[in-house]
């Protein structure tokens, strides 16, 4: 081991020696030489095409790449010009529709006043009708109300005249004048009656001048005190015994004596 490094060393000492030796004996060449121009090298340049050692890989050429845009610019051209079309039919559609819908209402509001005005009409026509049939039916009940008061008003005051009469013969049957009386004296008595006939009250509303006559008359009523007639009256028509004959108003005459 020992051997070996040592011939290590010395191999290397004289390999460093020798470089030393040489750097000298240059330098010294090279200082007393006299300094030469250098001369201009002319390079001859070459093409050299190249070829990667790793694959190529197929990229799109420029030409390729400016169609494919322009074939991307006119889609989106005509995308657009579409959509523009679709939107412009879409918009006559809204307006072609909102146009119908305007005039089907212009439409059926016309109709609706066209039909409100008839059956106004119709009801006025239906009114005046009514009021005119109204009207002449009630002329005609008018009428004919008036026609039954006055044929009731005939049947009551021949009612009443024929109890009067009647009224009347009763106490002039029963009536003793007396000797001072004298043929045309007048006496008007008002007599009250109740339904059933009785003579309630007998006052003179007009004396004959003649107080005995007077007397006579109320005495001759008392006598006969109660009169059938006038109960069948106010039994059959209470409504003309209220009104003529509750109140009765008779005048007597004396005309048949001897003078």
């Amino acid at each position: 081991m020992n051997k070996g490094f040592y011939a290590l060393a010395i191999v290397i000492s004289l390999l460093l020696h020798g470089a030393l030796i040489t750097a000298i004996t240059y330098g010294w060449e090279a200082s007393s030489m006299p300094e030469r121009k250098a001369m201009p090298k002319f390079v001859q340049a070459k093409l050299v095409t190249i070829e990667a050692a790793t694959p190529q890989k197929n990229l799109p050429k420029k030409v390729d790449k400016i169609q494919q845009r322009a074939q991307r610019e006119a889609e989106q051209k005509r995308k657009a010009e579409v959509e523009r079309k679709r939107r412009a039919a879409l918009e006559r559609k809204k307006k072609l529709e909102a146009e119908k819908k305007r005039k089907a209402k212009v439409a059926a509001d016309r109709k609706a006043r066209e039909e409100k005005a008839r059956r106004e009409k119709e009801q006025k026509e239906k009114e005046l009708k009514e009021q005119l049939a109204k009207e002449r039916q009630s002329s005609f009940d008018e009428a004919l109300e008036d026609e039954q008061e006055l044929l009731d008003a005939n049947e009551g005051q021949q009612a009443v005249m024929s109890v009067g009469q009647a009224i009347k013969q009763q106490i002039e049957a029963v009536w003793s004048r007396p000797p001072s009386a004298r043929n045309g004296m007048t006496i008007r008595v008002k007599i009250n009656f109740v339904p059933t006939g009785r003579v309630v009250a007998a006052n003179i509303v007009e004396g004959s001048g003649n107080a005995a006559l007077d007397r006579s008359v109320l005495t001759a009523i008392r006598k006969v005190e109660v009169f059938p007639e006038v109960a069948e009256l106010a039994r059959e028509e209470p409504v003309i015994f209220e009104r003529e004959a509750r109140t009765t108003i008779l005048n007597f005459i004396v005309e048949d004596l001897r003078q």
